[in-house]
């Protein structure tokens, strides 16, 4: 076959463009530290990193879930903490009142001291994490023990509660922490300071010391003990709870920061380029390149390959 001037100018040209594409392919792959910087580039490699990309964006929305979670539970244990020592100052207060040698003067400021605590824990049960309620179960946006506007019979603290809205909501808001996991952030006030309705109720236990020291009822005083020992008990175990809901947040974050440590080394072995191979077919074709004008600019005629060698 007969190799004509216009073959060989077309095999040159072609020659040149092929080595142009892939030194400005590999230009690219050095700037970007990127295997795939176009669909072109690997059609599959794309759809996995796609893949990796969209359960990375999964992953750390559950990290973040995590760590919101154990932040607020941490908050509600701290507040349990604080209704705890309510409880066990009001019983210090209550085994000093049943002591039949107290004055009358002496329960009245017994009384008044519970009046105070009283007034405290409805402020605790009405606390709040980033404005939203935390012992209303699912109904963050009311308080849940909203104080008696009417005036006060006898014998009642400053801080009375409306019987009729006492009772919290029992619902609970979730947090999802990933692959079907979802654990609450906030507590019933029923479950945790007794249900309204039982002798139990922290605030009706404390509204019966004030009552009873007020009254100088050293009797009553007594009796309330047992009481205020079941208040405890039931705030104990609700917060030990609240403890073991902690941990499983902690797990869980855990876990998907394994995760995305995976899908994110996944992920850098389909999209990361070698940069040392790059770095050397770089070279390696820059060199070819240059070889390739020389050769062309030296075996075709004046043409624009003349004009692209180097020097010319």
């Amino acid at each position: 076959m007969r190799i004509t001037q216009g073959m060989l100018s077309s095999q040159v040209l072609y020659d040149i463009e092929n080595n142009l594409q892939q030194l400005s392919r590999l230009e690219t792959e050095a700037s970007t530290g990127k295997r795939i910087n176009q669909p072109s580039d690997d059609p599959i490699g794309v759809q996995n990193v796609m893949t990796y990309q969209m359960e990375m964006n999964f992953d750390k929305e559950y990290q973040q879930n995590a760590t919101n979670a154990q932040s607020q539970l941490n908050f509600v244990s701290s507040v349990m903490t604080e209704a705890q020592n309510i409880m066990s100052r009001a019983r210090d207060l209550a085994v000093e009142g049943a002591n039949s040698t107290e004055t009358s003067s002496d329960m009245q400021a017994l009384a008044s001291e519970v009046g105070q605590l009283y007034d405290q824990m409805v402020t605790i049960g009405n606390s709040q994490y980033n404005g939203l309620y935390i012992f209303n179960g699912a109904n963050t946006g009311a308080a849940p023990y909203p104080l008696q506007a009417a005036n006060l019979s006898p014998g009642q603290v400053s801080g009375s509660l409306d019987p009729a809205q006492v009772a919290t909501n029992s619902g609970q808001v979730l947090m999802d922490l990933g692959n079907g996991v979802t654990i609450p952030i906030t507590v019933s006030g029923n479950q945790f300071f007794g249900n309204p309705a039982s002798s139990n109720n922290a605030f009706q236990v404390l509204s019966e010391l004030y009552s009873a020291l007020n009254s100088g009822d050293h009797t009553q005083v007594d009796n309330l003990l047992n009481s205020i020992d079941s208040v405890i008990d039931n705030m104990n175990q609700v917060q030990a709870g609240v403890g073991a809901l902690v941990n499983r947040a902690q797990m869980m974050q855990t876990r998907m920061t394994d995760l995305a440590n995976s899908v994110t080394q996944q992920l850098s072995n389909v999209d990361d380029a070698d940069m040392a191979k790059v770095l050397t077919n770089l070279n390696s074709i820059s060199a070819v390149e240059q070889a390739s004008l020389e050769v062309g600019a030296q075996a075709l005629p004046m043409s624009l390959v003349n004009f692209l060698k180097p020097g010319v």
